[in-house]
């Protein structure tokens, strides 16, 4: 969904590239490189509204959400529009594109999808919490800490699924070996899930060196690694990795201090998960982090993509 380097500006007659963070009090900043130490603050049009999550379509098309039922839309990543979400004030907290859809969930059991991340209408899933929607190999998958559903189409029915894990959330989907993942939202288990096929979950234990509490896992996946990072008590990061989603290994973050839930990687594995304000840390393989630069504001998610 994001491709792209990770260097700079690209030379003449060459695509460019865009990284895009977003965060808290409307904070939204762009970088042509994750490496160097040049954000762009950019005027996001959410006030003062914590921004939860940015995605694009890989184009250059940029949707990101927020609380109270805020979203935006950009065609470049720095011109951004309000738009009418459909969520009323229910906060939204992801947003995907896959398919020609994008899928936006939220609280309440909201999911919404639209086509041209413009006009957006309601669907039933049959969920009632948190929502978090994720597209991968011709399936979306939907949680919301407890219950799990799955659809070929977003517009239309979704079917439920059993959990391997208490309080499902937030599932990732890898090309490495055409895996799914997804972890705990607040649990004292230290336990993932994954999947063959986004419908039979098996649960999978961290190595979680540091701590007891897991919390906000996520993950991030190149061509030859899946990487899981999640809190553990005193909100400490930690980092695993894994080639298949069974076993992890445990690594060593750059930084263990508070980080955006929504890290990106472009198309040459580069991969990167924002942190608290000027912080963020990257890593071209996933088991060396390095820490860098980031924006002002305290980071939520990062994105990348080709721009026009």
């Amino acid at each position: 969904m994001m491709p792209g380097v990770a260097a700079a500006a690209a030379p003449a007659g060459e695509t460019p590239y865009l990284w895009v963070s977003v965060g808290n009090n409307g904070g939204l900043a762009t970088s042509t490189s994750a490496t160097a130490p040049s954000w762009t603050s950019q005027t996001s049009g959410f006030g003062t509204s914590d921004i939860a999550w940015v995605s694009s379509n890989g184009q250059g098309f940029f949707v990101a959400v927020a609380a109270s039922g805020k979203l935006g839309t950009s065609p470049d990543g720095t011109t951004w529009t309000q738009r009418t979400s459909s969520f009323g004030t229910s906060d939204i907290n992801t947003v995907a594109f896959g398919n020609g859809y994008w899928v936006a969930g939220g609280n309440n059991g909201k999911l919404a999808t639209s086509t041209d991340g413009v006009t957006w209408t309601q669907r039933t899933t049959g969920l009632t919490g948190s929502i978090s929607a994720s597209f991968g190999n011709g399936l979306w998958v939907a949680m919301d800490g407890t219950n799990i559903r799955t659809a070929t189409d977003p517009t239309g029915s979704w079917t439920s699924r059993t959990s391997a894990l208490l309080y499902p959330s937030h599932a990732y989907y890898s090309s490495l070996g055409s895996i799914w993942v997804s972890g705990y939202a607040l649990s004292t288990l230290t336990s993932v899930q994954s999947s063959t096929d986004g419908t039979t979950w098996t649960g999978r234990n961290l190595p979680n060196t540091t701590g007891s509490l897991i919390g906000f896992t996520q993950f991030i996946s190149n061509s030859s690694i899946i990487v899981c990072w999640y809190y553990t008590s005193g909100n400490v990061m930690d980092i695993a990795t894994s080639t298949n989603g069974t076993t992890w290994t445990d690594r060593t973050p750059a930084a263990t201090a508070l980080a955006g839930p929504r890290p990106g990687v472009d198309d040459t594995g580069f991969m990167v998960i924002p942190g608290v304000a000027n912080n963020l840390q990257t890593s071209s393989n996933g088991t060396t982090w390095t820490g860098r630069t980031g924006p002002t504001f305290t980071q939520t998610a990062i994105c990348h993509s080709k721009v026009a």
